[in-house]
């Protein structure tokens, strides 16, 4: 009987994050009568005080075993025998980090989960396992400029991610040379409700979900938000999502615009769609990124059937245009269409299709996890070469 492939997968920590999903997704999916997934966290649990660690369960019950990388990254001190022939025979030591370097010759193929992962385990791996990396790009360069500034851009590395040609090419000017395999964030869908009714509203909701953050920038939304105001005066703006508004700067921008009591923070959803349809949503507005939504929860909002608009972060010349994710760079172009959707149902309910059709097509990982099991098998090949 054939040994199943051996895949260590290389996380932060267990987060209810993009990284962290993408991960999980790609574990429970993953046919695992050929493949044995474990996972290396670079962090303790509970290490933050913000977020639990929601998903480091869920690998447990998938049978997943886990390791943490202070377990395996402890120095090998001398032996007092060592000491001796050194002394005597000048006899070197072994290497002190000798256990967490071995630790990856366990494993047939070894995915960093983000690219800035990397950085934390390069050190150890060994020449002769350098060939086993994949590194899962996470972010655009649009939204971490020096992400890949740890790479070096002497070496061939192996991506992975979901940049099409022409924008792969972009995001990796840095590099001469890289291989590189698409692969997008492909889920289960698991959805049992969509939105069914579509109506022109006289007090629509527009919602957002996302974490306050400097690097998702919410003052274009909130912008625009004024604008739809103007038009539709009994719209609402209802921004999910942890963190505080007032520390990350986001009230500032809603009482200049004295327009508090439109907009509401609603703080973390455990599950994105269950709120969407719960609050009843019309309308949701997202960071975009080379015309395609900038994260999962585009597209988890699109197997529901609300319909989305998106604020484009990613101005790439080269990006694929896709109507049915409409994008803009333009305050009034955006807040336009926006009223254009909340007053049209049969406009909110076309869009809607569309993106839940596309979605269906390029996301449903049951369709498209052969593309990383047959990228796992070919690793393993190349090395026997």
């Amino acid at each position: 009987m054939e040994s199943k492939i051996k895949v260590l997968l290389v996380v932060s920590e267990f987060y209810q994050a993009g990284t962290q999903r993408f991960t999980y997704e790609l574990d429970r999916s993953i046919n695992k009568n050929s493949f044995c997934t474990e996972i290396l966290c670079l962090l303790p649990l509970n290490s933050s005080n913000r977020f639990s660690d929601y998903y480091y369960a869920k690998h447990l019950e998938l049978g997943t075993k886990v390791h943490f990388m202070d377990e395996v990254n402890q120095v090998i001190a001398p032996t007092f025998l060592q000491k001796i022939k050194k002394r005597l025979f000048d006899t070197p030591y072994e290497d002190e980090r000798i256990k967490i370097k071995s630790f990856f010759d366990y494993y047939d193929c070894i995915s960093v989960m983000g690219e800035y992962n990397l950085k934390e385990i390069y050190r150890y791996i060994k020449p002769e396992n350098k060939g086993k990396l994949l590194i899962h790009i996470q972010n655009s360069k649009y939204q971490v400029k020096h992400a890949y500034e740890a790479f070096p851009k002497d070496e061939v590395f192996h991506f992975v991610s979901g940049f099409h040609e022409g924008q792969i090419e972009e995001e990796l000017s840095e590099f001469e040379k890289y291989k590189h395999t698409y692969y997008n964030l492909n889920f289960k869908f698991e959805n049992t409700s969509i939105k069914s009714e579509y109506i022109n509203s006289k007090a629509p909701k527009i919602g957002i979900f996302t974490r306050l953050t400097p690097a998702k920038p919410l003052d274009p939304f909130i912008y625009a938000f004024q604008l739809v105001l103007d038009q539709i005066s009994q719209a609402e703006f209802h921004i999910y999502g942890s963190g505080d508004p007032e520390k990350e700067g986001v009230s500032r921008y809603v009482n200049q615009l004295e327009i508090k009591n439109k907009v509401f923070f609603r703080g973390h959803q455990d599950s994105v769609t269950y709120t969407a349809l719960n609050d009843q949503l019309d309308l949701v507005w997202l960071h975009g990124y080379h015309g395609l939504p900038g994260g999962w929860v585009g597209f988890d909002i699109s197997t529901i059937k609300i319909p989305q608009l998106f604020w484009n972060f990613g101005k790439n010349e080269n990006a694929k245009s896709y109507p049915f994710f409409p994008m803009f760079n333009s305050l009034s172009a955006f807040a336009n269409k926006s009223i254009e959707v909340l007053k049209n149902p049969n406009n909110a309910k076309n869009l809607a299709d569309e993106q839940f059709t596309y979605t269906n097509s390029h996301y449903n990982i049951d369709n498209n996890i052969h593309v990383m099991e047959s990228l796992y098998k070919s690793l393993v090949e190349s090395e026997k070469i």
